[in-house]
Protein backbone atom coordinates (compact mmCIF):
# COMPACT_ATOMS: atom_id res chain seq x y z
CA UNK A 1 0.00 0.00 0.00
CA UNK A 2 1.59 3.53 -0.88
CA UNK A 3 2.53 6.00 1.85
CA UNK A 4 -0.68 8.44 0.73
CA UNK A 5 -3.36 5.24 1.00
CA UNK A 6 -1.48 4.41 4.51
CA UNK A 7 -2.14 7.98 5.76
CA UNK A 8 -5.52 8.26 4.68
CA UNK A 9 -6.36 4.69 6.05
CA UNK A 10 -5.09 6.23 9.36
CA UNK A 11 -7.49 9.72 9.07
CA UNK A 12 -9.97 7.59 8.34
CA UNK A 13 -9.51 5.68 11.11
CA UNK A 14 -8.88 8.39 13.27
CA UNK A 15 -12.34 10.08 12.36
CA UNK A 16 -14.22 7.08 13.21
CA UNK A 17 -12.53 6.76 16.44
CA UNK A 18 -13.87 10.72 17.00
CA UNK A 19 -16.85 10.18 16.04
CA UNK A 20 -17.95 7.56 17.94
CA UNK A 21 -16.77 9.61 21.17
CA UNK A 22 -18.99 12.09 20.20
CA UNK A 23 -22.48 13.59 21.94
CA UNK A 24 -24.15 9.34 22.28
CA UNK A 25 -22.91 8.94 25.64
CA UNK A 26 -24.71 10.56 28.75
CA UNK A 27 -23.43 13.27 30.33
CA UNK A 28 -25.20 12.87 33.71
CA UNK A 29 -26.32 9.00 34.44
CA UNK A 30 -30.02 10.11 34.92
CA UNK A 31 -31.13 6.40 32.68
CA UNK A 32 -29.60 4.73 36.21
CA UNK A 33 -31.81 5.94 38.75
CA UNK A 34 -34.34 3.89 38.24
CA UNK A 35 -31.91 0.64 38.51
CA UNK A 36 -29.79 2.70 41.64
CA UNK A 37 -33.53 2.72 43.48
CA UNK A 38 -34.17 -0.95 42.69
CA UNK A 39 -30.86 -1.93 44.48
CA UNK A 40 -31.40 0.14 47.44
CA UNK A 41 -35.28 -1.24 47.48
CA UNK A 42 -33.35 -4.58 47.71
CA UNK A 43 -30.76 -4.06 49.95
CA UNK A 44 -33.35 -2.22 52.57
CA UNK A 45 -35.72 -5.15 51.88
CA UNK A 46 -38.40 -2.88 51.33
CA UNK A 47 -39.68 0.55 49.02
CA UNK A 48 -37.52 3.07 50.22
CA UNK A 49 -38.55 7.03 50.74
CA UNK A 50 -35.27 9.47 49.66
CA UNK A 51 -34.32 12.77 50.99
CA UNK A 52 -32.23 13.21 47.37
CA UNK A 53 -31.23 11.41 44.48
CA UNK A 54 -28.68 12.71 42.20
CA UNK A 55 -26.88 11.51 39.44
CA UNK A 56 -23.52 12.89 38.38
CA UNK A 57 -20.89 11.86 35.54
CA UNK A 58 -19.68 8.64 37.03
CA UNK A 59 -22.19 7.89 39.30
CA UNK A 60 -25.62 8.17 41.19
CA UNK A 61 -25.89 9.35 45.05
CA UNK A 62 -29.17 8.05 47.09
CA UNK A 63 -29.97 9.46 50.19
CA UNK A 64 -32.87 7.00 52.02
CA UNK A 65 -34.75 8.12 54.97
CA UNK A 66 -34.21 5.48 57.81
CA UNK A 67 -37.97 6.50 59.60
CA UNK A 68 -35.79 8.31 62.58
CA UNK A 69 -34.99 11.39 60.28
CA UNK A 70 -31.51 9.70 59.42
CA UNK A 71 -30.17 9.83 55.80
CA UNK A 72 -28.29 6.84 54.61
CA UNK A 73 -26.41 7.49 51.52
CA UNK A 74 -25.87 4.75 49.21
CA UNK A 75 -23.34 5.10 45.76
CA UNK A 76 -24.52 3.47 42.97
CA UNK A 77 -21.74 3.18 40.49
CA UNK A 78 -20.72 0.54 37.31
CA UNK A 79 -24.01 -1.12 37.97
CA UNK A 80 -23.91 -2.00 41.57
CA UNK A 81 -24.14 -0.58 44.87
CA UNK A 82 -20.85 0.29 46.78
CA UNK A 83 -20.47 -1.57 49.95
CA UNK A 84 -20.12 0.89 52.42
CA UNK A 85 -22.81 3.52 53.34
CA UNK A 86 -22.73 6.80 55.79
CA UNK A 87 -25.63 7.73 57.95
CA UNK A 88 -25.89 11.14 58.65
CA UNK A 89 -29.25 13.62 60.15
CA UNK A 90 -31.57 14.65 57.31
CA UNK A 91 -33.15 17.91 56.46
CA UNK A 92 -36.08 18.10 54.31
CA UNK A 93 -38.93 16.09 53.24
CA UNK A 94 -38.42 12.88 51.90
CA UNK A 95 -40.87 10.98 49.03
CA UNK A 96 -41.50 8.43 47.57
CA UNK A 97 -39.16 6.83 44.68
CA UNK A 98 -42.72 6.45 43.12
CA UNK A 99 -43.17 10.26 42.97
CA UNK A 100 -40.18 10.33 40.29
CA UNK A 101 -41.41 11.08 37.12
CA UNK A 102 -38.95 12.63 34.26
CA UNK A 103 -37.38 12.33 31.42
CA UNK A 104 -34.44 10.91 30.95
CA UNK A 105 -32.34 13.42 28.68
CA UNK A 106 -34.18 15.98 30.97
CA UNK A 107 -30.91 18.26 31.54
CA UNK A 108 -30.88 18.64 27.75
CA UNK A 109 -32.46 21.33 27.28
CA UNK A 110 -29.96 23.12 30.18
CA UNK A 111 -27.15 21.77 28.15
CA UNK A 112 -28.15 23.15 24.83
CA UNK A 113 -28.81 26.42 26.15
CA UNK A 114 -25.60 26.69 28.46
CA UNK A 115 -23.03 24.90 25.93
CA UNK A 116 -19.88 26.01 27.89
CA UNK A 117 -21.01 25.20 31.67
CA UNK A 118 -19.86 22.16 32.81
CA UNK A 119 -23.22 19.37 33.73
CA UNK A 120 -22.45 18.25 37.43
CA UNK A 121 -25.69 16.58 38.43
CA UNK A 122 -28.93 16.09 38.19
CA UNK A 123 -31.15 16.06 41.45
CA UNK A 124 -34.39 14.97 42.63
CA UNK A 125 -34.93 16.98 45.75
CA UNK A 126 -38.05 16.14 48.40
CA UNK A 127 -38.67 19.39 49.93
CA UNK A 128 -40.31 21.12 46.98
CA UNK A 129 -42.81 23.69 48.84
CA UNK A 130 -45.92 22.12 47.17
CA UNK A 131 -44.93 18.42 48.13
CA UNK A 132 -43.46 16.32 45.93
CA UNK A 133 -40.22 16.55 44.16
CA UNK A 134 -38.10 19.24 42.70
CA UNK A 135 -35.74 18.69 39.76
CA UNK A 136 -32.35 20.38 39.54
CA UNK A 137 -29.64 20.48 37.22
CA UNK A 138 -26.34 21.44 38.42
CA UNK A 139 -23.80 23.44 36.53
CA UNK A 140 -19.95 24.86 36.75
CA UNK A 141 -18.71 27.26 34.55
CA UNK A 142 -15.25 27.83 33.35
CA UNK A 143 -14.27 30.08 36.08
CA UNK A 144 -15.65 27.49 38.60
CA UNK A 145 -18.83 29.08 40.12
CA UNK A 146 -21.74 26.67 40.50
CA UNK A 147 -25.08 27.13 39.76
CA UNK A 148 -28.99 24.89 40.06
CA UNK A 149 -31.33 25.14 36.86
CA UNK A 150 -34.86 24.23 38.14
CA UNK A 151 -36.89 21.90 35.53
CA UNK A 152 -39.64 20.28 34.83
CA UNK A 153 -39.35 16.41 34.50
CA UNK A 154 -39.60 17.19 31.10
CA UNK A 155 -36.62 19.26 30.83
CA UNK A 156 -38.44 22.90 30.48
CA UNK A 157 -36.38 25.55 32.46
CA UNK A 158 -38.27 26.59 35.52
CA UNK A 159 -35.46 29.16 36.90
CA UNK A 160 -31.58 29.60 38.86
CA UNK A 161 -30.08 29.87 41.82
CA UNK A 162 -26.63 30.76 42.17
CA UNK A 163 -24.89 27.91 44.85
CA UNK A 164 -21.78 29.41 46.79
CA UNK A 165 -19.49 27.41 49.00
CA UNK A 166 -19.24 24.16 46.26
CA UNK A 167 -16.27 22.91 45.45
CA UNK A 168 -15.77 20.46 41.84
Amino acid sequence: MSKSKNLLCVIVLALVALSSCGSDKETLLVSDIDDAVAAVAKVLGKTPEFYEINATPTLVNLFAADGKGNAVNFVYENGELDQETSVAPADGESFPAEGMSFNGKVFARVEKELPESILRAFSIIGDHPNGGVQYRVVLQSDRGGQFAVFVEPTGKILGTDVMSGLGT
